[in-house]
Parts: structure tokens; C-alpha cells; sequence
């Protein structure tokens, strides 16, 4: 993650699937960094275009770090779609 990056929206941790919130429109690349634990698949889901799938394990915590560079765009909306055996923390930079 580049240095200088400010916090745009955060959730978790917890479990099952939630809406997070809006990212705001902006022409500077997102840093979507998300850790899950426990057995099963989640999703982060930032509509309407961009869906990024993920395996979690049981009793690992599992890192994932994205760069996203979408341009500039609409505001976007970040749903998780988890199962309750999930706990997940996502944490959304720009």
C-alpha cells in the first residue's frame, strides 16, 4: 500500500453479511485490504461493477490486500456477503 493512503471506510470485526457503506467518487486508486477467519466463502461486493470472491479458513486468519484502479466514478457501494461461520474486518483506503 503506497504511503500517504487515508482510511475512506472500515467494518469488523464480525460475522455473516452486511452493507458497509458509500466510497465517494474520486480519481485516486483504492487499496481494499479485507482478513477473514473461520470456514466458508465470502464475498466483497463494491456495486454496481466489481465482485472479488474469497476462500477463509478455520482457524487462519486469511489476508487479502487489492489495488483497484477504477478511474473516476460513481460512488460505490460495499456490501460482505458472508456466512455467519465468517469473522471479517475490511478496511477500505485512497
Amino acid at each position: 500500500m503506497e504511503a500517504g493512503t487515508k482510511s475512506i471506510l472500515k467494518a469488523g470485526p464480525r460475522t455473516g453479511s452486511m452493507v458497509v457503506g458509500e466510497i465517494p467518487p474520486g480519481k485516486k486508486e483504492l487499496w481494499v485490504l479485507f482478513r477473514c477467519r473461520g470456514q466458508g466463502q465470502a464475498e466483497i461486493i463494491l456495486e454496481p461493477d466489481v465482485t472479488m470472491p474469497f476462500t477463509c479458513l478455520d482457524d487462519v486468519i486469511s489476508p487479502i490486500m487489492n489495488r483497484l484502479d477504477l478511474g473516476a466514478r460513481k460512488t460505490l457501494t460495499v456490501r460482505i456477503q458472508a456466512p455467519d461461520s465468517v469473522e471479517w474486518a475490511l478496511r477500505v483506503t485512497r
